[in-house]
């Protein structure tokens, strides 16, 4: 049961998952502590109609963390938290990081992260529960969601699912951030283990999120991370596979929320994911959109392919009392998000910078959490 005394501490705020869960928590009454990585992330945050609209006053703090990875660097973040909500994860956009950058880019930012995140909660002394969002990728191989080697429809995804943690070097910027959630998780349930600490913790597994982002102020900004799939696909560009397992924000935003309640079983992992074929959302924008379509402002010739990924949510549909949110809704928010931006915009959106092809291959892998 939520008191008055609970403190929330969130990390990952100024990004898609995270700004959603913020607002969740702020809607429910949490008092909450942003830990950002400067003060111009912090105005951002100030700055979104959406907060200020909760207008959170006391409700809202912040502390700046600008270095995840320096020993300690949690500990001042910590201090008199209840609960920890940790998102904040190293993504890339494309192959801005070269092969030989990608341990000191991914891995070793997800692991000491989180590392210093838990001794953090440790020090503190309050802290009962620790939230980590982790990924569907930490749980299945890279090859398998690429559908290289097929998994078979019997053996569904489990949330106790592990997988062994591979070094670099990776082959692009997804594998290093799969390997990054593998290694992350690893460490979280081994130090867990080891240190047998007063609070417990809650692994929250997202597949490709999709949903209105409201940290995206222009279309351009509406086609980074995992909606890109959604609106490349429907910009009329061809490229895959893609696993179809995808989850909406709001879902997700809902699942950290819950893992607040101590009924909620922690050291467990819970799957968020929901199966979709990616070229369904042609005939949704045809439906729901028919304008857009005759304008050009969306076009159906676009196609994904899709890599069936059984997985299984059950422990999650019991647990957190809800069912996950359909393909249809997650891309009427998506597109409807981006035709909003894109009518107060008045170059074509063709012209708006969309990543070419091998682009759009590699980026909109690496936002799945």
């Amino acid at each position: 049961m939520r008191s008055s005394r609970d403190l929330v501490l969130i990390t990952g705020a100024t990004g898609h998952v995270g700004s959603c869960t913020l607002l969740h928590l702020l809607e429910n009454g949490y008092h909450v502590r942003a830990a950002v990585r400067s003060e111009a992330k912090k105005e951002a945050v100030l700055a979104r109609p959406q907060i200020q609209a909760l207008n959170p006053g006391p409700r809202l703090s912040f502390v700046i963390v600008p270095d995840i990875t320096v020993p300690g660097a949690y500990d001042i973040a910590a201090e008199g938290a209840t609960h920890i909500i940790h998102i904040a994860s190293p993504l890339a956009t494309g192959d801005s990081v070269p092969p030989e950058k990608h341990d000191e880019f991914f891995i070793r930012p997800a692991v000491q992260g989180t590392i210093n995140l838990l001794e953090a909660a440790q020090f503190a002394g309050t802290v009962r529960r620790v939230v980590i969002t982790s990924s569907i990728v930490a749980l299945v191989p890279v090859d398998e969601m690429e559908g290289t080697t097929p998994r078979s429809p019997v053996e569904p995804v489990s949330p106790t699912d592990r997988i062994p943690f591979q070094p670099g070097p990776y082959k692009d910027t997804f594998s290093a951030y799969a390997a990054s959630k593998v290694a992350s998780l690893h460490h979280a349930e081994a130090w867990m283990a080891r240190e047998r600490p007063a609070f417990d913790a809650v692994y929250l597994h997202p597949g490709f999120v999709l949903g209105r982002n409201d940290t995206a102020e222009s279309p351009a900004e509406a086609m980074q991370g995992t909606n890109s799939v959604v609106l490349a696909l429907l910009l009329g560009k061809k490229f895959g596979p893609y696993a179809g397992a995808t989850v909406y924000a709001e879902d997700v935003a809902r699942a950290h929320l819950s893992s607040l309640d101590p009924t909620v079983l922690g050291n467990q992992s819970y799957i968020l994911s929901q199966p979709a074929r990616w070229n369904e959302a042609r005939s949704i924008v045809r439906k729901e959109y028919p304008e857009a379509v005759k304008r050009k402002l969306l076009v159906t010739g676009g196609s994904v392919k899709t890599i069936l990924l059984p997985v299984d949510t059950s422990l999650t549909e019991e647990t957190f009392g809800f069912k996950f949110t359909p393909y249809e809704d997650q891309v009427r928010s998506v597109v409807g998000q981006f035709l909003e931006l894109r009518m107060q915009k008045s170059p074509p959106v063709i012209k708006l910078g969309m990543p070419k092809k091998k682009s759009v291959f590699v980026s909109v892998r690496t936002v799945t959490a």
